[in-house]
């Protein structure tokens, strides 16, 4: 046993190195993707929800980069007719949202460990990300091959380059985060709103 592990108890051994494998998974896969596993905020999430429009009702709703699943589980309460698919390539997150899962199950939530660049998309009616620029730009491609139009995207944080978003809130309470909203196949309005805590 190393040296800096020899005051440890069998029991806290393993959980260091358990901590520190898990770690560096999630460090190899970020190098990997160039996406950091970051749960959504709270505030987002409520604001991605609230800026669907009143009369979606999506069958098929893919959470690009699904991470810790905290999204995912928003939306399959939301749309319990709807089937939720969360794809997430980080082993760690994908674990603990498996788990979670598990623990309180959603019957119309499905949860995949892969790389959502290789996956058909097609029948996606809503699709929601929080990823990366150096991302956006590969996905961006793959989703106009593939997505049909009026398919609604919804994006935490980072704009699609060459898409012109219908809705665009900032979050105050998130560090002031961008939330854009496309419609396929549309030239959006890029109305533009700020989202303050409640009494400002």
């Amino acid at each position: 046993m190393p040296e800096a592990l020899s005051g440890l108890s069998g029991l806290d051994a393993a959980v260091l190195i358990a901590l520190l494998v898990g770690g560096l998974s999630i460090l190899v896969t970020t190098v990997r993707t160039g996406v950091p596993p970051m749960p959504t905020n709270r505030a987002v999430k409520e604001t991605m929800v609230a800026m669907l429009p009143p009369d979606t009702a999506p069958r098929v709703i893919y959470d690009l980069g699904s991470g810790w699943g905290t999204l995912a589980v928003t939306l399959a309460d939301r749309y319990p007719e709807a089937r939720v698919i969360g794809i997430e390539l980080s082993p760690i997150p994908y674990a603990f949202s498996r788990l979670r899962q598990r623990i309180r199950p959603r019957p119309n939530l499905d949860l995949h460990w892969g790389d959502f660049l290789k996956r058909d998309l097609s029948d996606a009616d809503l699709m929601v990300c929080y990823l990366m620029l150096q991302v956006m730009d590969r996905l961006q491609d793959k989703l106009d091959r593939e997505l049909a139009p009026g398919t609604l995207v919804l994006s935490n944080a980072f704009a699609f380059r060459g898409w012109k978003a219908e809705e665009i809130r900032v979050v105050e309470t998130a560090m002031s985060a961008w939330v854009y909203r496309y419609r396929i196949g549309t030239d959006g309005a890029e109305s533009l709103s700020v989202v303050r805590p409640a009494g400002i």
